[in-house]
């Protein structure tokens, strides 16, 4: 009863076991706590790190490791624990061993003395014969970089330089640099080891050894003469991440040493090469890459040839924000020369609700390009919804592009303009989206009558102030939103200046909105910013012009007063630009008013007094030129060429194609590290090119020495060029395949000749006396060809 007993209680020890062990993979399978657990660093947990560290069970220290692992990615200090880690160093356990190598890379430049320790377990690790093993010790003996193990770590490079195995190749190519910033004195010897990597013919070292050759000699061009066809050919299979490199080298190759293409022209057949090698990376799964063959194809290829690159770059679009805005982008720089081919594909780029603001403003930019007559109505009313966006940058890039829409089409341009006051109405329209419609009313008045532009500029009049604005309303009406940027301000009183005698109700804005308007100014000039004071005096000045046309005496008093008193606070303000223009305007103006004696004996004495003042003090002022009234009205409305328009904040400093192969058009204003290598050079002059026999492959480069002499690829040549695989992880060496062979020496195609012969019929085969006593069990004849013969290593099958 009791065995029987205890035999249940393991069964049920064992099955929760499994449950939990099953829980945990189906956690970490979505997500869950299957791995996270190490990254719980309580204090509790912490204190047994130690102890698992030093225990003899390859299985706690893996937990160990696990846990400082945990740590480092939590940005806790594990120093206490490397003594302990780097002891790990020569253990036999490969999941160990990429724990400590991690470890190292970490923290070898911040404690050399312990990092020094693991160097003797390096160097005999790349004497291992998992490539796997080799590798990784040589990544972590070049991640320490400190100057004392610069020698070990040549010495160590030169060794791997000429490894069995690609992957090792790989990682010593990637190291070139690194071992350059810790010994630039061995340069050449180091360019020597990068010749050997052009050399090599897989397709994983060609890859780092292009960007070794970016980084150490990006000029060196006599390197790449021979191996150019050989590269194009194996671009589409080296590695994703080392690809735009590789591109971009490639490209400026190209530039200095082939001719340009020209249309209709016979094509060189290296750069119809490079072109095809492009051609193969605009479906490649990775967005970096299909990015650079777009911008290598734009680089090499004639402008003619630019429908080939709109479909990846439309593939790009539906990707994830930050891949999207690169697409949109290149499209930007594209278009700028050739919007033609873009046109057709107007709706990839129109704005989605999921879009971050950054990806909307650059898609507005592009649809601003792609606008032509077919499609400018519609890109209006487009615009027009993006203006209510939530995000204030898209709305108010969506009104400026609006205007420049309606700006270069003129057929558009009053439905534009009715939307933009539809917008205006909103009441939730953020206070610099409501001045940035008002700024490009005021461009678009141009294409509206006098009497639908004095509407509209009556509209916005009453709200510059809270006193117009309530005056002219019914008691129960809704309030008027009150104008507070001072763009929109200041646009509205150049509205009214410019437009002040276009008739409004019978009457003009001159003598309807205008007093009131400069009143108020008056009032409230303290108030308001420096913009708005400028555009006050400017008003002032236009109305003081056109009084001849106004014939109630006291709206012509009034405007005269305002005008003088304008001038006056101008005059004495802190703001030296806003004295200098009430003087110009002063000067302006000055005699205008001395016409209108016949107004003195109607005038209240205090304003009879107040414009005598003005005349007395005008006296005293320098002589000058006085203008006529007509000579001032051209003066003050003529067309303000120092006004910028607020159209141009969507215009985009002009970018070249050859640009898009850097960062310069993602980061404008700024130069990364790196910047002048990736500039494309100008297609270079004929008798600056050399021979295209310089580009004549090395034979050695491109087969192995079995097909040189027309046989059959060695096993050791397969091996060789198969790449990084998941058999590398097993700690043991994997097990020889079995291979059929022949047993005797007789090759086999001797061998089968004389099988066919020995039975040409059934005759024969019934008639041969050896088959009198032959007994199943023994093998036959033929038989004889093949055993299973497991002292081979390798051979065909086994790539």
């Amino acid at each position: 009863m009791a065995l029987a007993s205890l035999s249940s209680s393991r069964a049920l020890a064992y099955l929760s076991e499994r449950g939990e062990d099953a829980l945990y993979a189906v956690k970490g399978m979505l997500g869950g706590t299957g791995s996270s657990r190490y990254l719980d660093t309580g204090e509790d947990k912490l204190a047994v790190v130690q102890a698992q560290l030093e225990s003899s069970q390859d299985v706690e220290r893996l937990e160990g490791l696990k846990r400082v692992v945990a740590m480092i990615s939590k940005g806790r200090d594990a120093t206490p624990y490397l003594a302990s880690v780097f002891k790990l160093s020569s253990t036999t356990s490969l999941e160990i061993r990429k724990l400590v190598y991690i470890i190292v890379l970490r923290y070898a430049p911040a404690h050399p003395d312990l990092a020094l320790l693991s160097i003797n377990s390096f160097q005999r690790d790349l004497s291992d014969p998992n490539p796997l093993i080799r590798g990784m010790a040589l990544r972590a003996l070049i991640g320490i970089r400190l100057k004392v193990v610069s020698a070990i770590v040549l010495l160590a490079v030169s060794k791997a330089t000429r490894d069995a195995h690609p992957y090792v190749r790989r990682i010593t190519a990637f190291s070139l640099p690194t071992c350059y910033e810790l010994d630039d004195s061995q340069h050449d010897t180091l360019i020597a080891h990068l010749g050997t990597f052009l050399q090599d013919r897989s397709p994983l070292v060609l890859g780092p050894a292009i960007l070794s050759f970016a980084a150490l000699c990006p000029d060196h061009w006599s390197l790449l003469h021979r191996h150019f066809r050989k590269l194009c050919h194996a671009l589409v299979d080296m590695d994703e991440w080392c690809l735009p490199t590789c591109v971009q080298v490639l490209v400026r190759y190209a530039r200095v040493h082939l001719p340009p293409p020209h249309e209709g022209a016979h094509l060189d057949p290296d750069l119809a090469l490079l072109q095809d090698a492009l051609a193969n990376l605009l479906t490649h799964v990775n967005p970096a890459v299909v990015l650079a063959g777009i911008h290598a194809h734009v680089a090499v290829t004639h402008h003619d040839a630019m429908e080939q690159i709109i479909p990846p770059l439309l593939r790009l679009l539906q990707g994830p924000p930050e891949v999207a805005y690169m697409a949109v982008t290149s499209v930007l720089a594209l278009t700028e020369s050739h919007a033609d081919p873009f046109t057709p594909h107007l709706l990839p780029f129109l704005v989605r609700a999921t879009d971050p603001a950054y990806l909307a403003r650059l898609k507005i930019r592009v649809l601003v390009r792609l606008a032509d007559k077919s499609n400018a109505a519609f890109l209006v009313q487009e615009l027009a919804t993006y203006a209510l966006s939530t995000a204030e940058s898209v709305a108010t890039d969506s009104i400026t592009a609006l205007g420049q829409v309606a700006c270069r089409f003129d057929v558009v341009a009053p439905q534009s303009l009715q939307l933009l006051m539809e917008v205006a109405q909103d009441a939730s329209l953020p206070s610099k989206t409501l001045g940035r419609v008002v700024q490009v009313i005021k461009t678009l008045l141009r294409v509206s009558s006098d009497a639908a532009a004095a509407t509209i500029i009556a509209r916005f009049a009453l709200r510059l102030f809270v006193p117009v604005a309530q005056r002219s309303r019914p008691a129960d009406a809704p309030r008027l939103r009150i104008l507070l940027d001072p763009e929109a301000r200041s646009a509205v009183l150049w509205m009214l200046g410019q437009y002040c005698l276009a008739p409004l109700a019978g009457e003009t804005l001159l003598t309807c909105m205008v007093p009131d308007i400069l009143r108020c100014l008056v009032a409230h000039w303290s108030k308001e910013p420096h913009k708005v004071q400028c555009q006050a005096l400017a008003l002032s000045s236009k109305a003081f012009v056109h009084l001849d046309t106004v014939s109630d005496a006291a709206i012509c008093t009034a405007i005269m007063v305002l005008h003088y008193e304008l001038l006056s606070l101008g005059s004495h303000s802190a703001d030296s630009d806003i004295r200098d223009r009430a003087r110009f305007y002063s000067g302006l103006t000055r005699g205008l008013g001395q016409n209108e004696e016949w107004m003195s004996d109607t005038l209240p004495e205090q304003i009879q007094a107040y414009l005598t003042s003005h005349r007395e003090l005008d006296r005293f002022r320098l002589p000058g030129v006085r203008l006529r009234r007509t000579q001032a009205q051209h003066v003050l409305f003529a067309k303000d060429l120092s006004e910028t328009s607020p159209l141009d904040q969507l215009a985009l400093t002009s970018m070249s194609t050859d640009e898009l192969a850097s960062m310069s058009s993602v980061t404008p204003g700024m130069h990364l590290v790196g910047w002048k290598k990736s500039q494309l050079p100008p297609w270079s002059e004929p008798e600056a090119r050399p021979p295209a026999i310089v580009r004549l492959p090395d034979p050695s480069s491109l087969k192995p020495q079995a097909s040189v002499q027309g046989q059959r690829p060695t096993g050791a040549w397969l091996e060789e060029q198969r790449s990084f695989g998941s058999d590398m992880l097993a700690t043991n060496p994997r097990r020889d395949p079995v291979v059929l062979e022949p047993r005797t020496s007789v090759s086999r195609t001797r061998t089968m000749p004389q099988a066919r012969a020995r039975y040409e019929d059934l005759d024969a085969f019934l008639e041969a006396e050896s088959n009198a006593s032959a007994s199943l069990d023994d093998p036959a004849a033929e038989d004889e060809e093949y055993i299973v013969d497991t002292s081979s290593s390798s051979g065909w099958d086994d790539a």
